[in-house]
């Protein structure tokens, strides 16, 4: 079907999600008020939305979903709306969604590829917040930062036992599994600010990634070859299938004499958190910080009187920069996908 560009007459209608975290660009925001039909979620749950999408329903019509604002802030948090069994119940007019943030594993991709329908992230709005995190939680694990608030807090004389088991990151080598947007930006700060080496594991080798960075960098022909070389590992790779547990006891083996430091600034999944606490008590793991948890909300209980870990609620990416990425984000592509029929950073492809 030819592609018809947005006309007066044609208004696309967009139901907007966002929670209570979100900016306003009220140039942009009073520019999209006059080109689309909005419509605001306000479903209780994902069952009254799919009811809400059915035949005669206030979501009947919908051209596209723009989820804005963080992601996982309240009330709309645990409202999942992209799964194969929530998709089903889609109008045929559903074209486009564009959700905030740089992960899509809520989606199911495959499902909407199938119903012609672009997927949008929004790549490279929040990467200064969560590389600032990741190298928080980096020096965190080299100087066990949250035991010495611990004790400055409830018992002083306390602290004095980390004299011989903090060491700073200057020298060591820094491998991150993930060179993109994120893992790209953590490299250079950990190597202009720290001062630390640095390798990195993807899919394939990325050279203009590599000169990014603006620090020597070597590549790794797999994640084993990085385990074995890296003091500190950090993880800022895209969860699927295939990566679940990419850390499990069979990696964290891996761990050279001395051990490794574990940071995860992506998604809780990627790590096996029982292989990684007993990692902790056979001195293969020396060091940890976690943004994120295999089973948020809330942290494994293994943690929770373990001040020698960091362990952060999620909020790598919370910061107003974030939003007012995401916000522009968001809606620069529903108003280029209604101009021209393509968004600008899909996450599939649609023929």
């Amino acid at each position: 079907m030819e592609f018809k560009p947005l006309t007066p007459l044609s208004k696309p209608t967009v139901l907007l999600v966002h929670g209570d975290t979100r900016t306003i660009r009220h140039e942009q925001w009073n520019r999209v008020q006059q080109k689309f039909n909005i419509l605001t979620y306000d479903c209780i749950d994902a069952d009254e939305f799919c009811k809400r999408l059915a035949p005669g329903g206030t979501y009947c019509n919908i051209n596209a979903i723009v989820r804005t604002g963080w992601r996982k802030a309240e009330p709309y948090a645990s409202h999942f709306l992209y799964t194969a069994e929530v998709a089903k119940h889609y109008p045929p007019s559903l074209k486009l969604i564009v959700s905030s943030g740089h992960g899509h594993d809520e989606a199911d991709m495959d499902t909407l590829t199938r119903m012609g329908i672009w997927y949008c992230n929004t790549p490279d709005t929040c990467t200064e917040a969560v590389a600032n995190t990741a190298l928080y939680l980096i020096l965190s694990a080299y100087r066990h930062f949250t035991f010495a608030e611990y004790c400055a807090r409830n018992d002083w004389a306390l602290s004095r036992s980390l004299g011989m088991k903090t060491v700073d990151p200057l020298g060591s080598m820094l491998g991150i599994v993930g060179l993109g947007d994120i893992g790209t930006s953590i490299a250079r700060k950990a190597a202009l600010g720290l001062g630390m080496k640095l390798c990195y594991f993807n899919r394939r080798r990325d050279v203009e990634r590599e000169r990014q960075v603006g620090a020597d960098i070597s590549y790794c022909e797999s994640l084993a070859e990085l385990l074995k070389n890296s003091d500190c590992v950090v993880l800022a790779c895209p969860y699927t299938a295939s990566t679940h547990h990419m850390l499990s006891t069979k990696e964290f083996a891996l761990a050279k004499e001395g051990g490794m430091r574990i940071v995860n600034i992506a998604r809780g999944r990627l790590i096996d958190e029982a292989a990684l606490l007993q990692a902790i008590k056979d001195e293969r793991v020396t060091g940890v910080g976690l943004d994120v948890h295999e089973n948020e909300p809330g942290i494994n209980e293994g943690w929770s009187g373990d001040y020698m870990a960091t362990v952060l609620p999620h909020i790598g990416v919370c910061s107003k920069t974030s939003w007012d990425g995401f916000e522009k984000g968001c809606w620069d592509n529903a108003e280029a996908f209604f101009d021209t029929g393509k968004p600008l950073t899909p996450v599939n492809s649609i023929v």
